[in-house]
């Protein structure tokens, strides 16, 4: 039987290194509890990791000097001395003592149960911040590096601490109703146990507990698709029409064409991922969408000729509004990589926009919450081409004020030049 927490410590260690959690974790052979065990300290563990360092550096004078591995242990241990409260101190201790002595040697299991027994001595006083600078304390406290709190500081004002905060909220399992409505997908799912609730903006409905959630028929035979409800706002942006020719240039997973598939008459889906793009077409078949054509296509390369009526831009980004979801990101983005990010979506923006009927509707989105991203894109992109507008203002959702993921939208028009305007009648 694999042992749950060695199965943490190798997450996080592939983890540092670079790997994604979603990837690096793999739970087979583990019981139920087990494996909630081990997920709930890799979550916790890179969620708090400067916090937890910050509490190191009061008991190793060279945290620098530590093994990663052995860090890492002390990690895990500190976070499950005050965070969790299902295991008793004394018998964390003697477990990761135990793992000190497996990877390492006699004189790293001696500071590893040192330094725990004298958080165990010190109790609450030894997870205390003692920080007057207003930016290290919520630095520490919430794990974030400390430019990314001078950034939100000044995009949140006295929002940024609820905000850092939300972060450490548990994601929620949110659906999309396919082919159903959300109290016809509720009622069927509660039937079978689960318990549902119909979210903003609607028809989301999220699932409490969703362990068998994918064994149900509802899942077998198409009638709903995992998308965070902010992500299912971004179609909502477009004017429907069942004789436009769509496409969604940055396609995979799919959540988005298949929402633009239901309100248009034909979709080109293309993505430069020929992987995302397999996993994508196995839900097209099991939610039975007939009007949905996939190609392996980058969009930063001049698209074909074809024009379309509507298109899609939810561009590659840094990621920053998914932070529930994949703590790691804060520790690897750093606002370089934003900048960076923000060329490469100003090329796929023009790109597409060759791709635009007049008259057609462009959205261009992101999950991310950064200004560069977005704002700055969109008025770089507007500058250049005076013919277009907004159709409306663009929306951004936060996860402290609506319980989803960051995510940024908003919907260019081109401007037909044979309309009639106000002047012409």
């Amino acid at each position: 039987m694999r042992n749950p927490r060695f199965l943490a410590l190798t997450t996080l260690e592939k983890v540092e290194n670079g790997a994604f959690i979603q990837d690096a974790f793999d739970p087979k052979g583990l019981k139920e509890a087990d494996r909630n065990l081990a997920e709930t300290i890799v979550y916790g563990t890179v969620q708090n990791k400067l916090f937890l360092d910050y509490v190191i550096r009061r008991f190793v004078k060279k945290l620098e000097n530590l093994d990663q591995n052995i860090r890492q242990l002390l990690r895990m241990a500190l976070y499950q001395m005050h965070f969790l409260d299902r295991v008793p101190d004394h018998a964390i201790v003697n477990e990761t003592v135990k793992m000190a002595k497996v990877i390492s040697n006699v004189g790293a299991s001696g500071l590893v149960n040192g330094v725990l027994r004298q958080v165990i001595r010190e109790g609450d006083e030894a997870f205390e911040v003692h920080v007057d600078d207003d930016v290290r304390r919520l630095a520490v406290t919430y794990s974030f590096p400390e430019e990314w709190v001078r950034y939100f500081e000044r995009l949140l004002k006295d929002e940024t601490e609820a905000f850092l905060k939300s972060t450490f909220d548990p994601a929620p399992l949110t659906l999309r109703p396919v082919s159903v409505d959300a109290e016809a997908l509720i009622g069927e799912l509660e039937e079978e146990g689960f318990a549902c609730e119909s979210i903003k903006p609607r028809p989301a409905v999220v699932v409490k507990h969703p362990r068998g959630l994918f064994e149900t028929t509802a899942y077998k035979e198409g009638r709903f698709y995992v998308q965070d409800a902010a992500s299912q706002a971004v179609v909502s942006l477009f004017t429907p029409d069942k004789e436009a020719q769509a496409m969604d240039l940055c396609a995979a997973p799919g959540g988005k064409s298949f929402q633009m598939a239901e309100i248009f008459s034909h979709v080109d889906a293309f993505d430069a991922s020929a992987e995302r793009l397999v996993r994508m077409e196995e839900n097209i078949r099991r939610l039975g969408y007939k009007n949905i054509a996939t190609a392996v296509r980058d969009g930063k390369t001049p698209l074909p000729k074809k024009k379309y009526d509507r298109i899609l831009v939810d561009a590659p980004c840094t990621g920053l509004g998914l932070i529930r979801r994949k703590p790691e990101i804060k520790y690897r983005i750093g606002y370089d990589d934003v900048l960076q990010m923000a060329r490469v979506q100003r090329l796929l923006l023009e790109n597409a926009y060759n791709a635009l009927n007049d008259g057609g509707e462009l959205v261009y989105s992101t999950c991310s919450v950064t200004v560069e991203e977005n704002e700055g894109v969109l008025h770089s992109f507007l500058s250049d081409h005076p013919e277009c507008r907004l159709k409306e203002k663009g929306t951004r959702y936060w996860p402290h004020r609506h319980g989803t993921d960051g995510f940024t939208m908003a919907c260019i028009v081109r401007k037909d030049p044979n309309a009639l305007d106000g002047n012409d009648a």
